[in-house]
């Protein structure tokens, strides 16, 4: 319908502009591989209140410290925002895995936690002021490196972890069969801990991107995040019930969002309509693979 759709500008503009819903899609596909019904609901806002404390921290530093050096200050914003998504994370997986709380209970309740944390820190308003470098890194040398190479470079990176690794086949075998993988040695609440661990940096790094690309951070930033995160993974043939999916399905799930997202731009569909496209697609999905594997089992 649009013959700019299709354009390097424009596919260059969506890797740039959905940069941190890949970083953030990695992290669910560890914790749905692993099985258990596992689910990260506590994503979106662990994302968004990562990037305010973040972004206030570069600001407070810059503003305290105007000969310091910008990348140091990036660096430090970079800590504390995987910092804070490590505390979610751990939070989440020690419930799962010690007090075996079911994974949409506990991270729903770490949604909330965290969205209050959001409107607690900010008073409701807009937090700015990171420093120059940051934006600046999204267009360096003209290849937007930040928002682009970055995500790839990770995505990649993680890609051989979860298929070439031990501890890949490990999370595979976990959600595949828990007995089993605890007959071979591996400790189940162990690789539990580790995968919503693994969501909560990844969350904390894909909320570095947020001020990257959009400069300010609102406290309901998170409130738009969650949804094409699950429906990327959720589309690319991830199973929630655990063991079946690759990294590779789950870029072509991410892509195929970042794709329809910008097509409803293209066409002017508002975010109301937007969020119903992703219901849509995710129960169609859903039940597809139920589908998929019932005949599996019975083959």
């Amino acid at each position: 319908l649009n013959r700019n759709f299709f354009s390097v500008a424009n596919i260059i503009s969506m890797l740039t502009s959905y940069s941190y819903y890949i970083i953030g899609a990695i992290g669910l596909v560890f914790v749905f591989l692993s099985g258990n019904s596992g689910i990260d609901l506590s994503i979106g806002y662990v994302t968004g209140f990562s990037a305010v404390v973040s972004t206030k921290t570069m600001s407070l530093l810059s503003d305290a410290n105007p000969d310091m050096n910008p990348w140091l200050i990036i660096l430090l914003g970079l800590l504390v925002s995987c910092s804070i998504g490590a505390l979610f994370g751990l939070l989440n997986g020690i419930a799962v895995a010690k007090f075996h709380i079911a994974p949409f209970i506990i991270t729903l309740a770490s949604q909330l936690l965290a969205m209050g944390l959001c409107y607690v820190f900010t008073n409701g308003y807009t937090v700015s002021g990171g420093p120059r470098e940051l934006s600046r890194l999204s267009t360096l040398t003209g290849i937007h490196i930040g928002k682009t190479i970055i995500p790839i470079v990770i995505f990649i990176l993680m890609a051989v972890v979860l298929s070439k690794t031990t501890f890949g086949r490990q999370v595979i075998l976990t959600g595949s069969n828990p007995k089993s993988a605890e007959h071979a040695g591996i400790s189940v609440s162990r690789i539990y801990i580790i995968v919503y661990l693994l969501s909560g940096i990844f969350a904390g790094i894909a909320a570095m991107f947020i001020p990257m690309c959009i400069g300010g951070v609102n406290p309901d930033v998170g409130a738009n995040l969650l949804m094409p995160m699950v429906a990327a993974v959720t589309i690319g043939g991830i199973s929630q019930s655990g063991g079946y999916g690759n990294m590779v399905q789950a870029g072509f799930g991410i892509l195929f969002i970042m794709c329809l997202m910008s097509a409803m731009t293209f066409l002017g569909f508002g975010l109301p309509t937007q969020q119903l496209a992703y219901g849509i697609v995710i129960v169609f999905t859903m039940t597809l693979l139920g589908y998929i594997e019932r005949k599996r089992f019975r083959v």
